[in-house]
């Protein structure tokens, strides 16, 4: 019987061969979530943008026929046009599960639950309450408001940035 032997200079190869192996797959990135997306980021700062301009808008209306929610349908129907865009886009990506959950978030902060009510704590909500309907909300609350929107969308904004910030650094 012929048997095949292995010299010492043989093993000792295979095993540092794999020892390299197994160290080298422990050093392999391990992605949590995705990569910064540009196209995220500029929806985003649109969003914002035109959101914290229409909410200047309001409040220089403020108590007057002008801030009618009537009158102001065009951009509640844009920026759920732009929030539909961007939830597409967001779902599209692998591992983007805290982004997607921001801009649910947005939507929430500015659309609410796609109706108007009372309880909503919405921007839409706010101007289409009974007591809203005619004259807007009050520049105070529409403060308020916006502070909210701000912060729900330079969440967002923030998440982008540092998946740029580490994706600069893994280059």
């Amino acid at each position: 019987m012929n048997r095949m032997s292995l010299s010492r200079e043989q093993v000792l190869k295979y095993w540092v061969a794999m020892l390299c192996a197994i160290l080298l797959a422990g050093c392999a990135e391990v992605k949590l979530s995705s990569d910064y997306d540009k196209v995220t980021d500029e929806s985003l700062t649109t969003i914002q943008q035109k959101t914290d301009d229409f909410i200047e808008t309001l409040m220089t209306q403020s108590t007057t026929n002008k801030a009618a929610f009537s009158k102001h349908q065009a951009f509640y129907s844009d920026i759920d046009q732009q929030l539909r865009r961007l939830e597409f886009r967001v779902n599209a990506i692998p591992k983007n599960e805290k982004t997607v959950d921001l801009v649910k978030k947005i939507r929430l902060a500015i659309l609410g639950e796609g109706k108007c009510t009372a309880e909503g704590t919405s921007l839409r909500d706010l101007h289409c309450m009974p007591a809203n309907k005619v004259k807007g909300p009050s520049a105070t609350a529409l403060a308020i408001c916006r502070l909210n929107v701000n912060q729900t969308i330079s969440a967002a904004l923030s998440l982008e940035v540092a998946k740029k910030q580490s994706l600069g650094q893994s280059k």
